[in-house]
């Protein structure tokens, strides 16, 4: 993908504005993610007024995502299933060579 190919957009969370570059497939998916992340934002805010700072509170939001992203990746990780079942196939080999 060139940049000829992607729009710059702005997308604002907790009240500031970052230009970002994006394919026109992207833009609704960024759409979304903003307003989610903006959501989630106030619910964090609302919950630890006076407690955090919105830099902190951007740091929590951020620490969730990559948590959950973590998790999913360790959910679809089929490494293990697969060295599983080329030792089985390996085995399987052995037997029927003999």
């Amino acid at each position: 993908m060139s940049d000829n190919d992607l729009i710059n957009v702005s997308v604002n969370l907790a009240g500031r504005s970052y230009p970002i570059l994006v394919s026109e497939n992207e833009l609704s998916s960024i759409e979304k993610i903003n307003a989610k992340l903006n959501e989630e934002f106030i619910a964090l805010k609302t919950q630890y007024a006076n407690k955090l700072n919105e830099q902190d509170i951007l740091a929590m939001l951020l620490l969730t995502y990559a948590k959950n992203l973590h998790e999913e990746k360790q959910i679809n990780d089929l490494t293990p299933v697969e060295k599983r079942i080329r030792s089985i196939e390996k085995i399987l080999t052995q037997v029927s060579d003999k």
